[in-house]
């Protein structure tokens, strides 16, 4: 039993590729130089150094939250800053020699399935091994639950405007365009996390007053505010036409980040797949990774647990009574992921799907954005490290829409 739970599967719909060799999770080669060319080592590694202060903050306010005594809030601030320094001088490391292991995180290095130069899943997994030695498996779940609140808060809003529209079309239409405004919430991009902190300040300088209208004001503001179409990658309109008609029976949605990306967001457009009749599966990590939501955490949104932040919409309820909404955890412990090595939950949910939906930077552009499925797949996020913008031609902020419908092609 033990081995049947540690044991990693393929997602069946990119089988075909993996038996042919041909699936590489990684969209980028770390290893090569950027189009300015920046040495890909230089702008890879920079990329997780500008996320230490977050991680440092983070770490910082979970530990003192986590404190039982005065000693352990006093010592809080010096061990995040240890996390800070060890982590950088890795990351210094990596930089000069991805492929020799640094004593003490060998089971990290086994991330890169024997493949040499610098690896994204070495990096994630040497993170959070540094986090995990003061304590802390989950830096971010205390932002993580005061977000999915506050989100809670502004979903009914969302939905009340989206189904104020007549057409099945016009509804997915918006829903889809609120996915790309949540996926600014993350702060395990600089770009964003910027943007999340500015946001706060401006929160307690208001004194927090009218927080629900002026949260629902600031998505909206963010949604109309999307760069003009036609995007980076723009697909949506063969995405709303498709995802509106009705045709898919199941779909597997992998989530990125709680707070606003998943309830103002996905919650939305898992909505208007419900009522196209499409079953939905939503994938979660098994375990944390910055401010990604755990299959776990996701659960809980359905759950009556007293004080704790719960989804009411009566469709969403309905739906998961019913089992038509679903959640598994998908294996993963990155905010990234590799279909090749799933959970065998996820892999027996996915045997019958025929759409599947990747959300976020980590999951559909940093990984899997080349991937070949063999059945409809929907890659949608926003472009958030200037080193991505510039290897795909674009700039930062932008929206990725990728879709492609087998039964079309």
């Amino acid at each position: 039993m033990q081995g049947e739970r540690t044991k990693r599967f393929v997602l069946p719909q990119i089988a075909p590729s993996v038996a042919a060799g041909t699936y590489e999770p990684c969209t980028f080669d770390y290893e090569l130089a950027l189009p300015d060319k920046t040495p890909g080592r230089k702008a890879w590694t920079d990329i997780f150094r500008r996320a230490i202060p977050q991680f440092e903050k983070r770490a910082r306010l979970q530990l003192i939250q986590d404190a039982s005594t005065e000693k352990e809030e006093r010592a809080a601030p010096s061990q995040a800053a240890s996390f800070a320094k060890e982590y950088g001088a890795i990351l210094d490391k990596l930089e000069i020699d991805p492929d020799t292991v640094i004593p003490g995180y060998e089971a990290d290095f086994w991330r890169a399935g024997g493949r040499k130069g610098l690896s994204c899943k070495v990096m994630c997994a040497l993170r959070e091994t540094c986090l995990a030695r003061l304590g802390l498996r989950d830096a971010f779940r205390q932002v993580k639950r005061k977000e999915n609140g506050e989100s809670l808060q502004v979903l009914g809003h969302i939905v009340a405007e989206i189904e104020a529209l007549e057409s099945p079309e016009d509804r997915m239409a918006l829903a889809l365009r609120g996915c790309f405004a949540g996926n600014l919430f993350d702060l395990g991009a600089h770009f964003s996390s910027q943007k999340y902190d500015a946001a706060e300040e401006g929160r307690k300088k208001g004194g927090g007053a009218g927080a629900e209208e002026d949260s629902f004001a600031s998505f909206k503001a963010t949604r109309e505010n999307l760069p003009a179409r036609p995007w980076l990658v723009d697909c949506l309109d063969s995405a709303v036409a498709a995802l509106s008609s009705g045709k898919f029976k199941k779909a597997i949605v992998f989530v990125d980040n709680a707070g606003s990306d998943l309830i103002c967001g996905i919650f939305p457009f898992c909505r208007e797949l419900l009522k196209a009749g499409t079953s939905v599966v939503l994938a979660a990590n098994e375990k944390p990774a910055i401010n990604d939501v755990t299959a776990d955490e996701l659960l809980a949104l359905f759950t009556r647990i007293e004080g704790a932040p719960r989804v009411r919409d009566p469709l969403l309820l309905r739906s998961a009574e019913s089992g038509r909404l679903r959640v598994v955890n998908s294996g993963s412990d990155q905010p990234i992921i590799d279909l090749s090595a799933i959970s065998a939950d996820l892999a027996d949910e996915a045997a019958d799907a025929d759409l599947v939906v990747l959300q976020g930077m980590g999951r559909a552009i940093e990984s899997n954005l080349n991937a070949s499925f063999a059945s409809a797949v929907l890659k949608m996020g926003v472009v958030k490290h200037p080193e991505v913008a510039l290897c795909l031609g674009g700039t930062l902020g932008d929206p990725i829409c990728k879709f492609e419908d087998k039964a079309t092609e």
